[in-house]
């Protein structure tokens, strides 16, 4: 988790106005790094934020591999960038300086954040975070301990785990590994829990390493003989026992997604009676819902949340689940006019009614073609074939044949039934397309194409994401088939 996985996030070279905003509260951040190997090289520093990292500043080390950021910045995890991907993170807890007092007696009272690390190129290891050291600050000591006993639970439930299951049961070397794994939760358990109950330590000082402890704690640690999709379902079930995602603190980190990320899966994981992957929408949605709506407390976490849920979803294509949330949290309630939508969400409703017009059992979307003349539901066929293609697109070239096939046989052994192809084409040069249709013997069918690719009318009604498409309508030109279009035909 956090310490081998919470290192994505895109990468702002400049905060922007908006953001600059929203990480209020600033204070000094003054850190003094001495990095092994890394003499007279670029340290880049960067504000994690939602799903983002804001680049900050940068400094260049010293010949002896050493060099101070000052900065008067947010409170929040930082991510500091060497060469290569390595990289470590620590924390402004605000405690660099006495805030209550001005310039210049401020300055002299600055207690700076110590570390040393060491820089080694590793294709497959962080030797940054591995090898960090706090020599001062106490919150960033914790927080490292943290990191360190995060790693190791990761490593157990990646590696130890799958060992135990194929190593012999009966071995003797197999109770090393499951003390070692059980050894490995037991430590976070105790430190998370000892953090948490503690009187003896300031709750300013240690608040925010124990909020990200309390995010990532898996309270349970069912047993690793079961089946994982059992295992994930009762760690999904207590994700939020300590975990508050509504805690304003999560947005100035890059927490919110990973854990929005992980919560999906645990929920997703489900297999059916062969043992295979049960491939079911409303479980996606299920899990967005239920995240989102912890987060209702918090106004800025709730949008987020229900903005990265939703272009996430979007992303993947999940139709299903997408309609399902904007469903519940967009669609105009009954015996009200509605609201104008929000800028951050105006995309919503307009990718939303793109999926509903073309949804099985829909009618589907009209539209023109030679020139005006003709419209889709005014041509007469009992079943119209819809094709989106290019030339240039290698996988329509190969499976152009076979389409193509499947219509004549359809034709010949249906004589009773008539079906129309309409191939719309996503090509912009007249000319290519013209001659492919034309050497591959398919003029006797409809062919449109505006020429403008993916931006063109037609493909934004169908909202068509990727080539071939298809869309199986019957004579009242609904739709009843999408990309599965020829085991509907065969069917009927």
């Amino acid at each position: 988790m956090f310490n081998l996985g919470f290192s994505f996030g895109q990468t702002d070279t400049s905060l922007s106005s908006k953001n600059k905003n929203l990480l209020s509260g600033q204070v000094d951040f003054f850190v003094k790094c001495h990095i092994e190997n890394y003499a007279n090289q670029a340290v880049y520093v960067y504000k994690c934020y939602q799903d983002t990292l804001l680049f900050i500043d940068s400094a260049k080390t010293d010949k002896n591999g050493k060099l101070v950021f000052h900065k008067y910045s947010a409170r929040g995890i930082y991510r500091f960038n060497m060469m290569n991907n390595q990289f470590f993170f620590l924390i402004n807890d605000g405690k660099a300086a006495r805030s209550e007092l001005t310039e210049p007696a401020r300055s002299k009272l600055v207690e700076p954040v110590e570390i040393k690390t060491t820089y080694q190129f590793n294709a497959f290891n962080n030797i940054a975070t591995d090898s960090l050291k706090v020599l001062k600050s106490e919150e960033n000591k914790l927080f490292n301990r943290f990191q360190q006993l995060q790693k190791k639970n990761v490593i157990a439930n990646a590696f130890l785990k799958e060992m135990m299951r194929l190593y012999p049961l009966g071995d003797s070397f197999h109770p090393t590994i499951e003390k070692e794994w059980a050894v490995r939760y037991k430590e976070m358990d105790h430190f998370v829990k000892t953090l948490h109950t503690s009187t003896s330590l300031s709750t300013s000082a240690t608040s925010q390493t124990k909020k990200i402890a309390l995010a990532y704690f898996q309270p349970v640690n069912p047993d690793w003989k079961q089946p994982d999709p059992w295992r994930d379902s009762i760690i999904a079930a207590h994700y939020f026992d300590y975990f508050d995602p509504a805690d304003s603190f999560y947005l100035h980190t890059n927490i919110l997604p990973e854990k929005i990320d992980m919560y999906l899966y645990l929920c997703t994981n489900k297999r059916d009676a062969y043992g295979q992957p049960v491939s079911d929408e409303k479980l996606i949605s299920d899990a967005a819902i239920s995240f989102i709506n912890k987060t209702k407390p918090n106004k800025i976490t709730y949008n987020f949340c229900l903005n990265y849920l939703m272009k996430r979803i979007s992303k993947e294509h999940k139709e299903i689940a997408f309609l399902a949330l904007y469903d519940y949290y967009f669609k105009t309630k009954d015996d009200d006019c509605g609201e104008a939508d929000s800028k951050e969400f105006a995309w919503v409703r307009k990718k939303a009614d793109a999926i509903r017009g073309v949804q099985i059992d829909q009618a589907a979307p009209d539209f023109y073609f030679y020139n005006q003349a003709l419209k889709l539901s005014s041509m007469q066929s009992d079943y119209t074939l819809i094709v989106f293609w290019a030339s240039w697109c290698q996988h329509c070239v190969n499976e152009m044949p076979e389409v193509i096939r499947i219509i004549e046989e359809f034709k010949k052994s249906n004589p009773g039934k008539t079906l129309l192809p309409v191939f719309v084409s996503l090509d912009k040069d007249e000319t290519i397309w013209k001659n492919f249709v034309e050497n591959n013997n398919l003029n006797q069918y409809i062919h449109l194409c505006d020429f403008k690719g993916w931006s063109g009318d037609i493909a934004k009604k169908y909202n068509v994401y990727a080539t071939p498409s298809f869309y199986l309508l019957d004579e009242n030109k609904k739709i009843i088939s999408k990309n599965d279009w020829f085991k509907k035909l065969v069917n009927r």
